[in-house]
């Protein structure tokens, strides 16, 4: 993921069919992931001699789980970034901010690394700082501790360097800031794993050389500074290889790192398995291993980023057993727009106050008018790929997907079970490459005397996590098995989501 310069975006296409609506789809941009470049000027006022560190009682790290926040500042935006963060970022910083609860349940804020060097006012930064220390918490920063040399590392995320670094320790002294905490920005997985454009392909021996020297290089501002990684677990790097990142650091600088936060590829079906190896890994090995809770990029709204992030938390920690000892709410996408206040169900303060209260009740609504009906309901299916079944388009859950592993004509039905009366139905596309796709829509129950009944038919170009919407001028009644057919599509048929619109009673 792009935190520490360029954030991850993506326009997601709404397109809506009234009745048997056929036509063309527009097919919407979708923006590369910035790359890094030159950084942007500092504010000029980081100069003057640093001011001295108001002293508080020093945060105790010592808590297991150790909970982390990280709501997205504002930023400035640009390809790659078409957003700005949580639009009420500054607000969490006043003394009387609604969110007294979920704070006293936090121990660590984390800031960006690049708002810190290049983006925050010095009025800014500086209320920040008073803000998260007045509130007990201690606080940490994300930064991308890898020097990149002339030949690669150039734009590439985790190789922003110690000149950064340095940059980031200043202006935090200069705010009267004191420093407890660095995550570091998936060196390993950037400079060892990724092959994309100015790839390193280092050793873990010379990233873990590296890390070492920046976090000598921080420990010259900060002598006792806690650092740690944050390493994104994926299909291309899995439990395994961070189990050899983190011996290889350990041989190499000869002593550990404090933590590893895992930055989930939710695509990953057995994501959950995975991430559970690893914790259990770190607990022998001596290492907390912590989780990032999130949304996805292309969530329309607050109230489906924040929901995703409540499937997540229980599918990982009521369902899968999990117990992770670092847990980090944090967003480097769109949403959340809001941050508070805390007592509302969908802002990101609210989301972390229903952690803590019962997360058993994080996650999508099931019942009542907007309500997903096709949630986690039994699914048919032409035929699926690996484990990408017909389950995964009903998960709630974007980031998965059923997958049938071969081109039209396919199909999936989905059983709601009882007959319902739906507003809407909305159909989440996985699609590589974009190109013209045809589908039908089809319904039936006790109100189309149990016949398919043909409710959409698309037939337009489209891309990957585009929305097709299909509704009438009046909800649908008794329906119970929507089906899902593909007769053209120039990629393997499958669908990122499919949500049926609960009407609410007649």
């Amino acid at each position: 993921m792009r935190r520490a310069h360029g954030y991850r975006a993506s326009t997601v296409g709404l397109i809506v069919f009234m009745a048997v609506a056929c036509g063309g789809v527009s097919t919407p941009a979708m923006p590369a992931t910035t790359p890094v470049g030159a950084k942007p000027t500092p504010p000029s006022t980081v100069a003057p001699p640093p001011a001295a560190i108001e002293t508080y009682p020093p945060p105790d790290l010592s808590s297991r789980p150790l909970y982390w926040f990280a709501p997205l500042p504002p930023m400035p935006t640009g390809p790659g970034r078409m957003f700005i963060g949580s639009e009420d970022f500054m607000d969490l910083f006043e003394d009387r901010a609604p969110w007294t609860d979920s704070a006293g349940d936090l121990q660590v804020f984390k800031l960006y690394g690049e708002w810190v060097a290049y983006h925050a006012s010095d009025d800014e930064l500086r209320r920040a700082v008073q803000g998260i220390r007045s509130r007990g918490l201690a606080l940490a920063v994300e930064a991308g501790p890898l020097d990149p040399p002339p030949d690669c590392g150039q734009g590439v995320e985790g190789f922003a360097g110690t000149d950064e670094g340095d940059l980031i320790a200043r202006r935090l002294r200069a705010a009267g800031g004191q420093l407890d905490l660095i995550a570091l920005d998936e060196p390993y997985f950037f400079g060892h794993v990724y092959d994309g454009p100015s790839a390193c392909h280092w050793s873990a021996e010379r990233i873990a050389q590296g890390v070492d020297a920046f976090i000598q290089s921080m420990r010259r501002h900060f002598p006792e500074v806690v650092v740690g990684d944050t390493e994104p677990l994926t299909d291309e790097a899995g439990a395994a290889a961070y189990q050899v990142w983190l011996e290889a650091f350990r041989q190499t600088a000869g002593y550990d790192l404090a933590f590893l936060h895992m930055d989930i590829g939710w695509g990953m079906t057995r994501w959950p398995e995975e991430a559970l190896a690893l914790e259990t890994f770190g607990r022998t090995f001596g290492v907390p291993v912590g989780i990032i809770y999130t949304g996805n990029f292309q969530d329309a709204d607050d109230e489906a980023w924040l929901s995703i992030a409540g499937e997540r938390v229980k599918r990982y920690e009521l369902a899968g057993g999990g117990r992770p000892e670092h847990v980090l709410f944090q967003s480097w996408h769109d949403k959340p727009d809001r941050a508070l206040p805390e007592t509302e169900a969908f802002t990101f303060t609210g989301f972390v106050r229903s952690y803590f209260h019962d997360r058993a009740e994080l996650g999508f609504r099931t019942e009542g008018a907007g309500a997903n009906l096709a949630y986690r309901k039994p699914t048919r299916v032409s035929r699926w790929a690996d484990d990408n079944g017909g389950e995964f388009a009903v998960d709630g859950d974007p980031g998965t997907i059923w997958n049938s592993g071969d081109f039209p004509p396919q199909w999936i039905e989905i059983d709601l079970e009882q007959p319902r009366a739906i507003r809407e139905i909305r159909l989440m596309i996985s699609q590589y490459p974009s190109g013209r796709t045809v589908h039908r829509l089809l319904g039936k129950g006790p109100g189309t005397d149990g016949a398919f009944r043909l409710l959409c038919a698309f037939d337009g170009t489209t891309d990957d996590s585009q929305v097709l919407t299909c509704m009438e001028g009046a909800p649908w009644q008794g329906l119970q098995v929507i089906r899902v057919e593909s007769s053209s599509s120039p990629s393997w048929v499958g669908w990122r989501e499919i949500e049926v619109v609960d009407a609410g009673s007649p």
